[in-house]
């Protein structure tokens, strides 16, 4: 599932539901946040972290996302009762088609605006604060492509998962844009721009 965003301030402004504060201190460059990269998350009590992305687990590295139906498991339960966060993102990547033969798709909100996607947190002994991005079933716009999604969060739904009254998520296609795009991955992509999916 997601392994790969973007995120970059520009003109983008934190919701209403939301306090600005630490919001000045978010870069206003677009980066491209992988697996272990440290990004800027939002906690309940307003200030926004760095923190680097991905929790450690023996024989399972890194684990960077986080099952909506799975936080009975040791392993989140303590994080989705006391630590949830806001991760801020300008857009994800999910790819389709058979290896050697992929599709990089490219997901925006349709405002341009930040997407707040749903996340965890912890503090690990030797890598400091670590988040962990939540993902649901996908949507109709999401289907095609894969099986699961970001769990992206209304402006309605912010304070409800922030503090703990959210459970289960349900991201409308209606927000989000989605258009076929170079990998990201790749760093001399062609040229040409490609024709929008949907």
């Amino acid at each position: 599932m997601c392994s790969v965003y973007e995120f970059g301030r520009g003109k983008k402004k934190p919701p209403q539901a939301l306090t600005a504060s630490g919001f000045d201190s978010l870069a206003d460059d677009v980066r491209l946040i992988r697996r272990t990269d440290k990004a800027p998350v939002y906690l309940s009590d307003g200030s926004v972290h760095m923190m680097r992305w991905g929790y450690e687990r023996p024989g399972l590295g890194v684990v960077n996302n986080t099952r909506s139906d799975n936080f009975e498991s040791p392993m989140w339960r303590d994080s989705i009762e006391h630590r949830r966060c806001l991760i801020p993102v300008t857009a994800f990547y999910e790819w389709s088609g058979p290896k050697g033969n992929k599709r990089t798709h490219r997901f925006t909100s349709r405002d341009g605006e930040w997407l707040w996607m749903a996340g965890i947190w912890e503090t690990a002994d030797k890598l400091g604060e670590c988040f962990s991005m939540i993902t649901t079933a996908a949507n109709a716009l999401m289907s095609p492509i894969h099986n699961r999604m970001p769990a992206v969060l209304t402006d309605e739904e912010l304070s409800p998962f922030l503090y703990g009254e959210l459970m289960t998520f349900n991201p409308a296609p209606d927000t989000l844009l989605v258009n076929e795009a170079n990998n990201p991955f790749i760093k001399n992509p062609p040229s040409h721009k490609q024709d929008e999916l949907f």
